[in-house]
């Protein structure tokens, strides 16, 4: 799911107020900041098989749209964030490992509370170590709501192998299926399944520094064959530590293209829908002291479609607070 915001009323002045004080934070610290894929849990302290993460912070956005829904308001509005996950190490012996893992999401739109968005994640991963490789599997279910009402359900399995092909070259791949149903009836000719196929290198540079370029090809069959689709998706990205202390500020920056190729004509437009997006975000990540961190993103879309509702740009700010355990 993703809601992107639009037009220029800066919402109400307790937005102001949010946006203000994490806007001030962000450079207090002399240290590192994290997303969406929020900053990775670590482990707790060595005697608890426990790891916390929680993260707070508010974002403002110039088109919200719905991409499962395939809706666009034409607004902006600001939104409150909050995130949390709760990590437990199952078994841990040798290199085979087993964790369970529970998380939160919750957003609070300032004017445009019909796009409010609840998500209750439960995940369970395996992995272990073949020779050179690293073998996991992951199954996750997501419980959705949207504008407190139920929205849908997804589940996904996910096996994956990692393998280090050169001194600083490591490659990963993966296959991932995935099921999504929505509750509401209207919806529910969307309701599809999905097989991807993925891999992606990363070149470890040293000092902390990556460049990663991955590949995906996804065949999603709903059960409406309008909403049909062979998906690819391409992305890189950059990490770059802005200093050499032990707790470095961090740059990151990613671009990813996806194009969507439809297998049935659109009604609405009499024509077979194709879509092109290209997105690029800028990451800028503080630390302000070995659990404690800060974060300032800036995200561009490019939607470029023959389906009008999906042919936009967007513009997204975001800063967050986020501690772990």
């Amino acid at each position: 799911m993703k809601y992107t915001h639009s037009d220029g009323s800066c919402g109400c002045g307790k937005w102001a107020t949010v946006l203000t004080v994490v806007g001030f934070l962000l450079p207090a610290g002399a240290g590192n900041a994290q997303e969406e894929e929020a900053t990775p849990v670590e482990t707790g302290p060595d005697e608890l098989p426990l790891s916390l993460y929680v993260e707070v912070g508010g974002e403002y956005d110039n088109n919200i749209t719905i991409d499962d829904t395939d809706s666009n308001s034409a607004q902006g509005d600001a939104k409150l964030r909050f995130r949390a996950r709760v990590g437990l190490d199952v078994y841990d012996q040798n290199d085979t490992s087993l964790t369970a893992r529970y998380s939160f999401f919750q957003s609070l739109h300032d004017d445009l509370t019909d796009f409010d968005l609840q998500i209750h994640g439960f995940s369970v991963r395996g992995k272990t170590k073949a020779g050179r490789a690293n073998l996991g599997t992951t199954y996750r279910y997501d419980s959705i709501s949207l504008a407190g009402s139920k929205f849908q359900d997804v589940h996904t399995i996910r096996p994956d192998i990692g393998l280090l092909i050169a001194k600083k070259t490591y490659l990963t791949a993966y296959y991932e299926y995935r099921t999504q149903n929505f509750d509401d009836p209207l919806l529910q000719e969307r309701n599809a399944d999905r097989h991807s196929l993925s891999s992606k290198v990363y070149f470890l540079l040293g000092n902390g520094r990556n460049i990663t370029a991955g590949y995906t090809v996804s065949r999603h069959k709903a059960q409406n064959d309008t909403f049909t689709f062979w998906g690819h998706t391409a992305d890189t990205s950059l990490k770059l530590p802005l200093d050499s202390s032990e707790l470095p500020n961090v740059f990151r920056l990613r671009y990813r293209y996806r194009q969507r190729d439809f297998s049935a004509e659109t009604p609405s437009i009499g024509a077979v829908r194709q879509d092109k997006r290209h997105t690029v975000r800028a990451i800028f990540e503080v630390p302000l002291g070995s659990s404690l961190e800060a974060r300032a993103e800036y995200r561009y879309v490019n939607s470029d479609s023959n389906l009008a509702v999906v042919d936009f740009e967007s513009h997204t700010v975001r800063g967050s607070i986020g501690w772990s355990f």
